[in-house]
C-alpha cells in the first residue's frame, strides 16, 4: 500500500486504541504541506504533545519514499530541562516500536514499518533510547548513522553532545556523539520557557552554521521545535516565529479534548514554618485526603523531605494504604522495577472501580515530568508556578474523575529557595490575590486557571539565565578535541546560563569490589597497582547507565566525605555554583576512595579534589547508598550489584562473574572451581529456572566462553554470544513483562576509540577488515543521503584507515608479541585473538613486539597515502580522505600524539585490494615520517574542513567513517563481516 497523510488517523488508532484530536492530524498536513515544521507548538498541558513523537515518526514514513529528496530528519529527540529522564517520551517510543515489530500488526503499521526500515538495515526499524549521564562505551544509541531513532534527554546530555564537550563521554568519541545529534535530527524542546538558555543557544548556533550551507554535498537535516505557551524572548532570539496553537473549536467542552482542558481541580493554600513544618503538613493533608480519594501524590522539592514524609506516613496509614518513594535519584532498572509495580495502579486511563488497596506515591519533581502519571488529589509543596501547573498536569488527567483535590503547602520562612530562589514567594503572592473569596480555593485546571501575562510569569517562573553569545571562537575551541585546548569555556554556560550547578556525577555500585581493593596494599611497590586491579575487576562487566544513579556533584563530593546528609539534593537544576557549597555540619576528613570508570583511562580518586563533574565512579556496594531504590547516603544496607541485568537488558550481552558475592546477590549457589563443572550446575539451575529471561540468560553463559579477571585472587566471568534485541524481547515477553515501563536497548559491546581496540577475541584478516568498513561506509554515507563523490571518498577512506597497521611490530603485537607465530603466517592482521579485557597480556605483547608505547596506527597509514599519491587520485576531495583516515579513532583534532619511537624501518603492504578501487601496492614508508609534528599538515587540513564542511558537519562525516569501522569490528568479533 503507499502511505498518504490521510492515513495518520488510522495508523493512530491502530497503535493507541483511540483516534488523534484535531490539531494532531492538522500538523502532520500542514509539515507535509510546507515540508517544515513551525517554529514553536503553543499547546496547553494536557493537549497530547508528546503525540508528536507519533507525527514526527510518520512524516518520516512518508518521507522515506523520496528517496533523493528527502527533508524529514530521522533522529527524534525530545528534550526537557529536568535532570530527570522524561520516561514518557521514552515509554511513547517504546510503545510505538511494540506494534511496529508485531507480526499480528495491521496492514497501515506494516507499512510504516517497512517504510522505516527502508532507511537503514538494523534489525528493527526504529531505536528508542535515553541519553542518561554519559558513560564512556555506553554508546548504544550511537550504534549507526542512518537507523532512526526516538531519543528522550535533559538539556545537560543533549546539549553538552551538541557543543561536541558531551559529559562523561569518552574524548574519542566526543566528535560522533556531536556529529550525531548536529545533523539530521528534529529536536523538540519541551516547556522551553524552563530552558531560555539553551533555546538562545540553538538560535545562535542555527545562525553560525548557516555559513557553510552552500556546495558541501548534502543537507545537515537539523530542525528544532520549541513546544510551549510562552516561546523565550530576549535580545539573541528577536526573530519571526511561526506559531502553531489550538483553534477556537479545539478547546471547547464538548470537543475531545474538552473534558480534561475544562476538568476542574480545586486547591487550597496552607503555610507552615521550616522543613519539619512542611513535611509533617504534607503527611497530615495526605492522610486526610486518602480518606476520600483512592491514589493520591506527595510531591516535594528535596529528596530528604520525601523519605521524611514516606517514614510519617508508613507510621500512621500503613494498614490503609500502601505508600511507595519514588524519586529521579534512581537507577534506571531500579526504577522499571519500581513502576512496574506501580504502573496498573496510577496510569492514565486505569479503571478507577478496581482498587483494592488505596496507594500515596509520595515523590519529588520527577513526577512532573515523569510517566503518564494520573492521580485523584495532590499534596505538594509550593514550587514556582511552572512546576505546579506540571504537578497538577499529573491530576484527574482525562477529566474523567471530577472530583480531584489539592493542596499547595509553603514554607513562609523560605524567602530564597535553593531550587525555585524567590519564585515561590511570588508564585504563592500571585495565587492568593485570585483565591476565590467564598471557598478560598484556586482550580488549577487547565484553562480554568488564570493565564500569567508576560511580565507575571517571568517573575514566578524559575529563573534563568540568559546564556553567553556563542563565538565562533568557542566553537573552534570545543571542536578540538585531540588534544583538547588548556582552557575552554564551560559548555554548561550555554546550556543552563550564569550560576548553574556542576554536571552530575554517574554513581555505579559493584559487590566484587571491596574497600581494599581501592586502596594501595602495603607489599605493592607499584603505585598504580590499586588502579590496575580495580580497572580489571569493573572491566569484567564493563558499567552502563542502566546501572547507575546520576547525583548532583556536591551530594557525592560530600558523601564519599563521609557526610550523611542529602537535604539540598533534588532532582532538578539548581541554581548555585561550585563555591556556594553549603558547609558540612559534620566536618570529617575521612575519604572514601572510588574507581573514575573511564575505560582503558580509569583511576583511583584518592583525593576530595580529584573528583569532577560529569565522572563516573564505581563504589563497593558495601558502601551502601541506596534505600528502596532511591539514593540515600545514610543507608548502611549493601547495594544490589546490576551489572548482569544491566549487561544482559541494556548490550543484549549475557555474563556471569563467578564470584561468591555476585552469585549470592543474585540467588544462585555457590560453584565449584573447576570450570566445566561449574557449567554444568548453570545448565541445570537454567532447566529449573521458573523466570523466562533468567533460565535463557543462565544457559547462555553456561556455554559461553570464559575469561579471567585479573585481580589480586583472579576469577572468572563467563560470556555468552549476543542476545538479538528481537529475541531479548521475546524472553521478556515470556515473563509477561510486556516491555512496558522496562528498559531494553539495542546497546554496543564494542567500540574502537580504545587503544586496546584491536583486540576481539578472534583473527580478523586486514585485508576483510579494510573491505568490510569500506562496505559499511559506502553503505551508511548513501543511505544517510551524501552526494556520490562524498560517499566515494568516506568509502575510500574506510579502505585505507588500518593500512598503517602492517608495521611489522605491529603484527607481532597482536600474535601476542610472538614473532614465531608471526614467521608462521605473515598475511597482515587487523584485528588479534588476545580477548580485549586481558590488559597485562596486552602490555606485555606491545612490550614484546617493540611497537612505541603511544603510536597510533592510523597516523602511519595517513604515511603511507601521502607517500603514494596515486591511491588518492580519482578522490574529490583529498583532503577530506586524508583527515577521515588520520581522525578516526578520535586522535589527529588537530594533532597527531607525540611519540618516540628510534627505529628506522619502513612499512610495506602488497596487493591491498578493493572491488572499487583496484589493487594497490604500498611500498616501504619510514616511520620517522614527522606527523606529529606541530608543523605537519595536519591541522592546516583540519582548519580547512572545518571552513568548508562546518563544525558539526565535519563530525558527522567523521562519524559515518567510525561507525561504520565499529560495526564493521563487531560483526567481525562474533564470526562474521559486511553482508
Amino acid at each position: 500500500m503507499s502511505l498518504s497523510a490521510d492515513n495518520f488517523d488510522t495508523f493512530h488508532f491502530a497503535i493507541h486504541g483511540y483516534s488523534p484530536f484535531d490539531w494532531q492530524t492538522r500538523l502532520l498536513h500542514e509539515i507535509m504541506k510546507e515540508g517544515k515544521w513551525p517554529d514553536v507548538l503553543d499547546l496547553p498541558t494536557g493537549a497530547g504533545k508528546t503525540t508528536c513523537i507519533d507525527i514526527a515518526l510518520f512524516a518520516l514514513a512518508l518521507d522515506a519514499e523520496q528517496r533523493d529528496n528527502r527533508w524529514c530528519p530521522r533522529r527524534i529527540a525530545m528534550v526537557v530541562d529536568r535532570r530527570v529522564v522524561v520516561d514518557q517520551v521514552a515509554e511513547r517510543g517504546r510503545k510505538l516500536l511494540r506494534a511496529l515489530i508485531s507480526e499480528d500488526a495491521p496492514p497501515i503499521v506494516k507499512e510504516v514499518a517497512r517504510q522505516l526500515s527502508s532507511l537503514c538495515k538494523e534489525a528493527e526499524p526504529v531505536g528508542v533510547f535515553t541519553l542518561r549521564g554519559g558513560m564512556p562505551k555506553d554508546d548504544g544509541w550511537a550504534r549507526t548513522p542512518d537507523q532512526p531513532l526516538i531519543l528522550a534527554s535533559t538539556v545537560d546530555q543533549f546539549g553538552s553532545r551538541l557543543l561536541i564537550q558531551g559529559y562523561g563521554v569518552s574524548t574519542g568519541m566526543k566528535p560522533v556523539h556531536a556529529g550525531l545529534l548536529g545533523n539530521d535530527v528534529l529536536l523538540f524542546l519541551d516547556e522551553v520557557h524552563l530552558s531560555n538558555p539553551f533555546a538562545e543557544t540553538l538560535h545562535q548556533l542555527e545562525q553560525l552554521r548557516g555559513r557553510q550551507e552552500q556546495g558541501r554535498g548534502f543537507s545537515s537535516r537539523f530542525c528544532h521545535v520549541f513546544l510551549s505557551a510562552t516561546p523565550p524572548q530576549s535580545n539573541k532570539t528577536k526573530i519571526e516565529k511561526k506559531v502553531f496553537g489550538l483553534r477556537d473549536e479545539e478547546r471547547r467542552p464538548g470537543s475531545p479534548l474538552g473534558p480534561r482542558l475544562h476538568a476542574q481541580k480545586p486547591c487550597v493554600l496552607r503555610e507552615e514554618t521550616g522543613r519539619d513544618g512542611v513535611e509533617k503538613a504534607c503527611a497530615d493533608e495526605a492522610r486526610k485526603l486518602i480518606e476520600q480519594h483512592d491514589v493520591i501524590a506527595v510531591v516535594v522539592n528535596r529528596v530528604a523531605s520525601a523519605m521524611k514524609i514516606v517514614d510519617l506516613l508508613h507510621r500512621f496509614v500503613s494498614n490503609r494504604a500502601d505508600v511507595e518513594l519514588l524519586t529521579g535519584r534512581m537507577r534506571p532498572l531500579d526504577r522499571d522495577d519500581k513502576l512496574k509495580k506501580l504502573w496498573p495502579r496510577i496510569m492514565t486511563g486505569r479503571d478507577r472501580a478496581k482498587i483494592e488497596k488505596k496507594l500515596i506515591v509520595v515523590g519529588t519533581q520527577c513526577i512532573e515530568a515523569g510517566a503518564d502519571f494520573d492521580f485523584d488529589a495532590l499534596v505538594t509543596e509550593a514550587a514556582s508556578f511552572d512546576a505546579l501547573r506540571q504537578r497538577f498536569g499529573r491530576v484527574d488527567r482525562l477529566g474523567s474523575y471530577k472530583n480531584a483535590r489539592g493542596v499547595i503547602v509553603q514554607d513562609k520562612s523560605d524567602k530564597d529557595d535553593p531550587v525555585y530562589r524567590t519564585s515561590i514567594a511570588k508564585t504563592i503572592a500571585w495565587l492568593k490575590e485570585r483565591l476565590t473569596k467564598k471557598t478560598k480555593e484556586i482550580d488549577f485546571g487547565i484553562l480554568a486557571l488564570p493565564k500569567p501575562s508576560h511580565e507575571e510569569l517571568e517573575a514566578i517562573v524559575a529563573p534563568r539565565e540568559p546564556a553567553p553569545v556563542l563565538l565562533p571562537a568557542y566553537m573552534d575551541l570545543w571542536m578540538q578535541t585531540s588534544p583538547m585546548p588548556a582552557s575552554a569555556p564551560d559548555v554548561s554556560l550555554w546550556l543552563h546560563g550564569r550560576k548553574t550547578s556542576p554536571a552530575d556525577v554517574q554513581v555505579v555500585w559493584r559487590v566484587d569490589l571491596s574497600e581494599d581493593d581501592l586502596i594501595q596494599a602495603p607489599g605493592e611497590k607499584d603505585r598504580d597497582a590499586a588502579k590496575d586491579r580495580c580497572s580489571a575487576i569493573v572491566a569484567a562487566i564493563r558499567p552502563s547507565s542502566l546501572e547507575a544513579i546520576s547525583l548532583p556533584f556536591m551530594a557525592v563530593r560530600r558523601w564519599l566525605s563521609g557526610e550523611r546528609s542529602i537535604e539540598d539534593i533534588t532532582d532538578v537544576e539548581l541554581a548555585s555554583d561550585e563555591e556556594n557549597e553549603p558547609p558540612t555540619e559534620k566536618p570529617s576528613s575521612r575519604w572514601n576512595g572510588a574507581l573514575r570508570w573511564d575505560g582503558d583511562r580509569s583511576e583511583v580518586i584518592k583525593e576530595k579534589k580529584e573528583l569532577r563533574p560529569g565522572d563516573t565512579i564505581v563504589v563497593p556496594a558495601t558502601r551502601g547508598g541506596i534505600r528502596e531504590g532511591c539514593f540515600d547516603p545514610e543507608s548502611s544496607e549493601v547495594v544490589k550489584d546490576l551489572a548482569e541485568r544491566a549487561a544482559l537488558f541494556g548490550r543484549g550481552q549475557p555474563m556471569l562473574r563467578l564470584h561468591p558475592r555476585v552469585l549470592k546477590q543474585l540467588d544462585l549457589p555457590e560453584l565449584a572451581d573447576d570450570l566445566e563443572e561449574a557449567r554444568a550446575a548453570l545448565k541445570l539451575l537454567a532447566e529449573q529456572e521458573p523466570v523466562i529471561w533468567r533460565q535463557r540468560w543462565l544457559k547462555k553463559v553456561s556455554g559461553g566462553k570464559a575469561i579471567v579477571v585479573d585481580a589480586a585472587e583472579p576469577w572468572t566471568v563467563l560470556q555468552g554470544t549476543r542476545v538479538p534485541i528481537q529475541e531479548l524481547r521475546t524472553w521478556l515477553q515470556s515473563d509477561d513483562y510486556g516491555d512496558s515501563n522496562n528498559t531494553i536497548e539495542n546497546g554496543v559491546e564494542l567500540t574502537t576509540d580504545e587503544d586496546d581496540s584491536f583486540h576481539a577475541g578472534r583473527p580478523v584478516p586486514l585485508s576483510k577488515h579494510s573491505q568490510d568498513v569500506e562496505h559499511y561506509a559506502r553503505e551508511y554515507a548513501t543511505r544517510v543521503g551524501l552526494s556520490g563523490a562524498l560517499v566515494e571518498d568516506i568509502a575510500r577512506a574506510g579502505w585505507l584507515h588500518d593500512i598503517g597497521k602492517a608495521d611489522r611490530r605491529f603484527q607481532i603485537m597482536l600474535r601476542g608479541g610472538s614473532e614465531i607465530d608471526f614467521l608462521k603466517d605473515t598475511t597482515p592482521w587487523a584485528k588479534s585473538a588476545m580477548p580485549p579485557g586481558a590488559k597485562s597480556a596486552h602490555r606485555l605483547a606491545q612490550k614484546r613486539s617493540g611497537y612505541p608505547w603511544g603510536a597510533r596506527h592510523e597516523i602511519q597509514s595517513l604515511a603511507m597515502i601521502e607517500g603514494h599519491c596515486d591511491v588518492l587520485k580519482e578522490a574529490v576531495d583529498i583532503d577530506l580522505v586524508k583527515h577521515l583516515v588520520a581522525s578516526h579513532h578520535g586522535y589527529c583534532r588537530p594533532f597527531a600524539p607525540a611519540v618516540k619511537d628510534g627505529a628506522q624501518i619502513g612499512v610495506e603492504l602488497f596487493h591491498h585490494r578493493s572491488m572499487a578501487f583496484g589493487n594497490v601496492d604500498f611500498g616501504a614508508t619510514s616511520v620517522q615520517h614527522g606527523l606529529h609534528r606541530l608543523d605537519s599538515p595536519l591541522a592546516d587540513r583540519f582548519w580547512r574542513l572545518v571552513e568548508k564542511y562546518g563544525w558539526l558537519e565535519l563530525c558527522w562525516l567523521e562519524a559515518i567513517l567510525r561507525l561504520a569501522d565499529h560495526r564493521a569490528s563487531e560483526a567481525e568479533q562474533e564470526g562474521g563481516g559486511a553482508q
